[in-house]
């Protein structure tokens, strides 16, 4: 199981007193929010890289189990 990075709690304000910069523990916590984001997404999506042509799109290939060129 992954280890939970702590949410701050609901009193923390998002922003400090100046009103435009983000309070740390939520800038931290965003953070690692986007980190894992990334990490589940780089190991689930797979795309041929490919350029695209005119009036192609990509198109899931159940049998290769990845996105390809194809028409629409």
């Amino acid at each position: 199981m992954a280890k939970r990075f702590p949410r701050p709690d609901k009193s923390t304000p998002l922003l400090e007193d100046d009103g435009k910069t983000i309070n740390q523990q939520w800038f931290d916590f965003l953070g690692y929010i986007d980190r894992q984001i990334a990490a589940g997404l780089s190991g689930q999506v797979d795309v041929q890289l490919t350029t695209l042509s005119n009036n192609q799109v990509l198109i899931w290939k159940s049998a290769d189990s990845k996105w390809e060129n194809g028409a629409n």
